[in-house]
């Protein structure tokens, strides 16, 4: 089976990888960027999308992917939930999501749509998610229920908007995995079956939509089991596309590191239905009690592109334009915009 992904990107894009001139780095070989709706967002006036979309347009971004509908700050963060006493029900009740304001979602929608750009859609995120992998199977797939029902409450009122939509292209989960907590059977059943549940209610508000999933690496798992991994997940759950983090601004995997991953990654999902898609990191992390971050230099951010591009057939994702290389991110981040656009 040929993935429907591999219709995702205009034949334009993979061109632009080999043929933009070099005295200009631009964007060459970036596809798509990701997008973390906020509740700022909400307010913003039209100038502000403007400004965004804007920049999305100069930078040659073809695909938007949104990382959430709904974040969930507080959400399952008090009470341990109880072990289900069948996996079809769990034990508690799960709680609907709130009427949530999607006005952020429809305005990316609008404006995509006016640029000419493909919108990869996320579901819902609790923050209390790197705590729950943490638990016992049984307790895991209870956090995974949740989801999989505050998922369908939070897209179903935009249902119909998206089956209209000529740029919506696909779901993304928003929870990311590691290379850790799912290596054995038990947990990787759990992570697949997740994936196909997913997939199957997403698809029956709107069919035929291809699923993403992102991955990274804290150099736990071998690239040569960590390929293992992946092409194991795809043949069981169907995904078609693995984001993999490159994790040089998080300092988890080293510049150089990151081609050893992704070639031996690409090997393995060789005959398979999935791609592997890199997503190059565009911030420094800072020391801080809190996730803090500034943008990385245009000299680092070259090297990433060199040693990633050549496993990048279909372009790279960058994490993210917005905070990053915008003028909406600041002065940091819009200098490192215009370095961009204008580098000799």
């Amino acid at each position: 089976m040929i993935s429907r992904l591999r219709t995702f990107l205009p034949t334009s894009i993979l061109i632009l990888i080999f043929l933009l001139p070099a005295s200009g780095f631009g964007m060459q070989g970036i596809a798509g960027t990701f997008l973390q709706p906020t509740k700022t967002m909400e307010t913003w006036d039209g100038k502000k999308w403007d400004t965004l979309f804007d920049t999305y347009r100069r930078l040659g971004i073809s695909e938007i992917i949104v990382q959430w509908v709904v974040y969930e700050e507080n959400a399952g963060a008090i009470e341990e939930p109880k072990k289900p006493e069948t996996l079809e029900e769990p034990s508690e009740p799960i709680q609907s999501v709130p009427m949530y304001n999607l006005s952020v979602i429809s305005k990316i929608l609008e404006y995509a749509e006016c640029n000419g750009m493909l919108v990869t859609l996320g579901g819902v995120f609790y923050n209390s998610y790197w705590e729950r992998v943490k638990s016992e199977p049984e307790l895991i797939q209870v956090h995974f229920m949740r989801i999989r029902k505050a998922t369908m409450d939070a897209i179903k009122p935009i249902a119909q908007q998206l089956q209209r939509s000529p740029v919506f292209a696909g779901w993304y989960i928003s929870q990311e995995i590691d290379d850790r907590t799912w290596l054995s059977e038990e947990y990787r059943s759990i992570l697949c079956d997740f994936i196909k549940d997913s997939h199957g209610d997403l698809s029956t508000l709107v069919p035929n939509k291809p699923m993403s999933i992102s991955a990274f690496s804290n150099g736990w798992a071998s690239p040569e089991k960590l390929g293992q991994f992946w092409r194991a997940v795809a043949d069981a759950s169907g995904i078609e596309r693995v984001l993999f983090q490159d994790g040089v601004g998080v300092k988890k995997l080293g510049i150089k590191d990151v081609p050893i991953y992704l070639s031996i990654m690409q090997q393995k999902m060789q005959g398979s239905c999935c791609i592997i898609q890199p997503v190059l990191e565009i911030f420094t992390q800072l020391k801080s009690d809190t996730f803090k971050a500034e943008p990385a230099s245009l000299i680092r951010i070259q090297e990433q592109m060199r040693e990633e591009l050549p496993y990048a057939p279909h372009g790279v994702i960058i994490f993210s334009v917005a905070e990053y290389m915008s003028p909406l991110g600041g002065e940091k981040a819009n200098a490192l915009l215009q370095e961009v656009l204008y580098a000799k």
